[in-house]
């Protein structure tokens, strides 16, 4: 599975998905009965992908390269040829970047939760 941001690829261990509705509600009479009555504008598609390096320093991390373009506000490009779930080219902003290194048998292995909003 390939899967990149912003042409950095990605080794995922985990990778989920949150669709959230905009809407609103209205009231409205319909056949003299009172109606609560929902709009759909569209939705907002969120991503949560977790993966890994190893023994990369700080500098050079994914975690720190995808903080500055949290902090920059800038938009990515995400794309996966993931047979589970493809994503082609899909513009993004980065919410939230959490990491944690572990030092597992000797190899230090930073673990990188990256939160995505789709532009």
């Amino acid at each position: 599975m390939a899967t990149t941001l912003d042409g950095k690829t990605l080794t995922v261990t985990k990778w989920g998905e949150n669709v959230q509705t905009v809407a609103s509600q209205y009231d409205a009479w319909v056949s003299s009965t009172y109606k609560r009555k929902i709009k759909v504008y569209g939705i907002i598609r969120g991503y949560s992908i977790d993966c890994i390096e190893q023994n990369v320093d700080w500098a050079t991390s994914l975690a720190n390269y995808f903080e500055a373009v949290a902090l920059a506000g800038n938009s990515v490009i995400l794309f996966s040829d993931a047979s589970v779930r493809p994503v082609a080219s899909v513009t993004v902003y980065v919410l939230n970047v959490a990491y944690t290194l572990e030092n597992l048998g000797g190899k230090n292995i930073r673990k990188v939760t990256l939160t995505l909003q789709e532009a």
